[in-house]
């Protein structure tokens, strides 16, 4: 068993509950109360001015930096045997086409991706009667959102849909109604069409949309992954430009009206994310690296 202290953070976010949950979760990891017993220590990060609240100075070679700081250019001076960092690409503009591309970083540095918590998945048994949802919640900067939100909503679908935020969400308390709501929405969607935020990559959405085993729709991702999502065999990934945004209409279309192949997809898609993206996994891919 791999001994691991994993240090309160200062502020328990989703994204520090969701490496909790996968260390708990993985049958090779035991958790210990302290630096000393153990083999590693897993230093999460999540805002800025960290220092000053992780006051206990670990030995540089136990330790493994969890990074899920929204800034792709952010990174801290922090010495360790492995940095794990979420915003692992940043957008650039090529060919009047926005895409992202990795951030210079040194060999120690490693992409790390959200994952499928247990508080996203719904046992309970539902009719798939919404026949699409894209209930993408609108930011500062997420432009992008905004466009594809227009794009569905110009399709003009006949039938039971769910085209803009259905609430606000807590992003802690998961247990309140509106959560709950809005997983039950993903579990009755037949398609589901999600898209990253504009300045980096990486959201709980599109985890939340798989657990949900609705088909999925994704802006294309850049950051690599241990086990990829293909195209047309786990999601439909689109791309965000004009030409691509029609595309993707024209996609979602055709899947509407092919039920059986979208539901073909959407097994798929959830089967493989269910075993391979989970918050174990992650856990899993953290230890490919260290060990």
């Amino acid at each position: 068993m791999i001994k691991i202290y994993y240090p309160s953070a200062f502020s328990i976010t989703r994204e520090y509950r969701m490496i909790l949950q996968g260390l708990v979760n993985n049958p090779s990891v035991t958790l210990v109360k302290n630096e000393k017993d153990s083999d590693y220590v897993f230093q999460f990060y999540y805002r800025s001015k960290h220092q000053k609240y992780y006051t206990e100075i670990y030995p540089p070679d136990k330790i493994v930096f969890i990074d899920y700081h929204d800034n792709p250019g952010w990174a801290s001076s922090i010495k360790c045997k492995a940095y794990f960092k979420r915003s692992w690409v940043e957008p650039v503009v090529k060919e009047y086409t926005a895409i992202k591309e990795p951030v210079k970083r040194d060999g120690n540095f490693y992409p790390i991706s959200f994952a499928i918590m247990d508080e996203f998945i719904i046992n309970e048994e539902m009719d798939r009667d919404i026949l699409l949802s894209c209930p993408l919640r609108i930011k500062n900067r997420h432009t992008n959102r905004i466009r594809v939100l227009e794009a569905m909503d110009s399709m003009d679908i006949k039938g039971n849909v769910q085209i803009g935020e259905l609430n606000r969400g807590s992003m802690r308390a998961f247990n309140d109604s509106d959560m709950k709501g809005y997983f039950r929405l993903l579990k009755r969607s037949r398609i589901v069409v999600t898209c990253n935020p504009d300045p980096w990559e990486g959201d709980h959405r599109t985890w939340e949309a798989f657990a949900s085993g609705a088909m999925v729709f994704v802006d294309r991702m850049f950051t690599p992954m241990v086990h990829p999502l293909i195209d047309g065999k786990h999601c439909v990934f689109y791309d965000i430009s004009t030409k691509g945004l029609e595309s993707l209409k024209k996609k979602v279309r055709y899947y509407l009206n092919n039920p059986d192949k979208a539901e073909a997809i959407a097994k798929e898609g959830h089967d493989f994310t269910m075993k391979y993206h989970r918050t174990s996994n992650r856990i899993d891919d953290i230890l490919g690296v260290i060990l």
